[in-house]
């Protein structure tokens, strides 16, 4: 009996084994429903779902202030270099866990970082798990520029919604580009599409590059795949048109900015003169981050789409804002107050695990300005005094918070 059971999930492109994840890379996170992490694995071309242990629920208002992240990990892999490959929130739970590859063979580490400063490695090969083999994943040698697998772009992200996993990424088909939605509890329906888009920037349309950024809003009653691209055209596609076998083109509702890869992007709220409202998070690893409000998205859903041209270094398509985010190459919901980043601090040339505000977005400490002198009054400045007592708790900082004056 056990040997059919294993033949069968075989067939399925199941995992029998439901105890322990062979996880042989790590290239994106993705946090489950109850108590289950995703795990994408290049290499096998599989995506394992680990299971963790229970853990409670934490109130808003955790703070993190990991100064020095890469020496807290490299720790743990005897004093090895360690390059971050993704990171993601436990929901509710002020978790956060942090995958890696480090030493010649690009050995992948999972870490929960805590914002007591300390990290504790996942036993991958004790953890209980299920995996899922992806359908028609890359098979090619060739390397990018000579030094970054094909292979590697297999899953380029990774987003749960309502029972599926949402997996971004590349194929071995000519149309490379492509979305997956996976069911869990894992069976044998993956849905696979290929996914087309006119590039402004590039004025073309383009079958290849895969999706680098992805998340989700509700535009005109339906749910859509928001995705960013190399480059950085932002495309939107109804959920209901990415079906299984199916070739969609998205719609390019905007162009962001030449020269640049998306690293991350996340949905939030924010409230605004006491009205809440939706935005997405594109962090990115060139540019400055952008704030993009849902209400421009659903104004661009009703319009023509992006299908000519646009020069390099023209921003158009969407009014958007700003967020002073620079070096984030990973972003996640902490809750309903803040971000959790992932960061290379430039100033001070350090990987960090820090939160931040979602209504600012940024470190007071980064910054001297006429507010960091001691002798500064903020008597007659309106709320800056609150505002910067603010930022200053967020640090963990008290001792600089003056008093009301």
């Amino acid at each position: 009996m056990r040997l059919s059971i294993i033949a069968t999930a075989c067939l399925l492109g199941l995992s029998a084994n439901a105890f322990a994840a062979d996880v042989k890379s790590i290239s994106r996170l993705a946090a489950g429903p109850d108590n289950i992490l995703f795990v994408a694995d290049w290499k096998a071309a599989e995506v394992h779902a680990i299971e963790l242990p229970p853990a409670q629920h934490q109130p808003t208002g955790t703070t993190f202030n990991v100064l020095d992240l890469e020496t807290l990990l490299s720790q743990q892999v005897g004093g090895t270099k360690v390059t971050v490959e993704d990171m993601v929130v436990r929901p509710g739970t002020a978790q956060v866990y942090v995958a890696v590859s480090y030493g010649p063979e690009k050995t992948p580490a999972l870490f929960l970082v805590t914002s007591d400063k300390k990290a504790h490695r996942v036993d991958l090969k004790a953890a209980h798990s299920t995996s899922v083999v992806l359908r028609d994943a890359p098979t090619s040698n060739e390397k990018f520029w000579k030094h970054t697998a094909e292979r590697s772009f297999t899953v380029t992200d990774m987003k749960w919604r309502d029972g599926e996993l949402f997996v971004a990424g590349l194929s071995n088909q000519d149309f490379a580009s492509t979305l997956r939605r996976v069911r869990y509890p894992f069976d044998a329906k993956q849905s696979v599409t290929s996914v087309e888009i006119f590039h402004g920037g590039h004025n073309q349309f383009e079958t290849r590059a895969p999706i680098r950024a992805m998340s989700f809003a509700d535009l005109g009653g339906k749910p859509y795949l928001v995705a960013a691209y190399t480059c950085t055209p932002l495309v939107i596609i109804p959920l209901d048109e990415l079906k299984d076998g199916a070739h969609v083109r998205g719609k390019t509702v905007a162009e962001l900015g030449y020269g640049n890869t998306p690293a991350d992007m996340v949905s939030f709220t924010r409230t605004e003169q006491g009205k809440t409202k939706d935005f997405l998070m594109l962090v990115n690893y060139n540019r400055v981050a952008d704030v993009i409000p849902v209400a421009e998205l659903e104004a661009a859903r009703v319009r023509p789409g992006i299908e000519k041209q646009v020069p390099y270094g023209q921003i158009t398509g969407l009014e958007l804002g700003e967020a002073p985010l620079a070096g984030v190459m990973r972003l996640d919901n902490l809750d309903d107050k803040s971000f959790v980043v992932v960061r290379r601090d430039l100033q001070q040339d350090e990987l960090q695990l820090v939160s931040m505000g979602k209504n600012l977005s940024f470190r007071l400490t980064d910054h001297v300005s006429e507010y960091s002198f001691p002798d500064f009054s903020y008597k007659g400045k309106g709320p800056a005094q609150q505002y910067i007592n603010m930022l200053l708790k967020d640090e963990d900082l008290p001792e600089f918070i003056k008093a009301s004056e």
